[in-house]
């Protein structure tokens, strides 16, 4: 069984939450979290608020995308620009975004430097395409 990474920019607010979310939510599933430019060493607090709110498994810490992860891992990335980013250095990794996945065909939203009303829109769009998704079929 790969392992299912989903990716954004820095790994501290949309890619945890998705971890946290389908860790909670996803049967048979095992999920983590991976950043393109890693630049924290923790999650961010307005996502770590809705992540104790909801009571979801804690997220990974914050962790840079690695070579090895393109090779052995699906990526779920939340936006068509860090796909086409992965793609351009690693064209073979088997990478999809979640808007692709959910049948949704949009970017997830970046709620980084915004409101708790911008985490929480970005929340409930993660929830959203992830539930739209058939963890079990081939692709995964």
């Amino acid at each position: 069984m790969k392992d299912i990474i989903f990716v954004c920019t820095g790994n501290t607010c949309r890619s945890p939450l998705a971890e946290s979310y389908a860790n909670t939510h996803v049967e048979g599933k095992s999920f983590g979290s991976r950043g393109l430019s890693v630049m924290s060493r923790s999650t961010n607090m307005k996502s770590l608020k809705i992540i104790e709110r909801e009571s979801l498994k804690m997220p990974s810490l914050p962790r840079q995308l690695t070579d090895e992860d393109t090779k052995n891992s699906i990526l779920i990335t939340m936006t068509s620009g860090h796909k086409m980013q992965i793609l351009m250095n690693h064209p073979n990794a088997n990478v999809y975004t979640l808007g692709e996945l959910s049948g949704e065909n949009t970017d997830i939203s970046d709620p980084y430097g915004g409101t708790e009303a911008d985490y929480e829109y970005t929340y409930q769009e993660l929830r959203r395409f992830i539930d739209k998704i058939d963890f079990q079929s081939d692709i995964f």
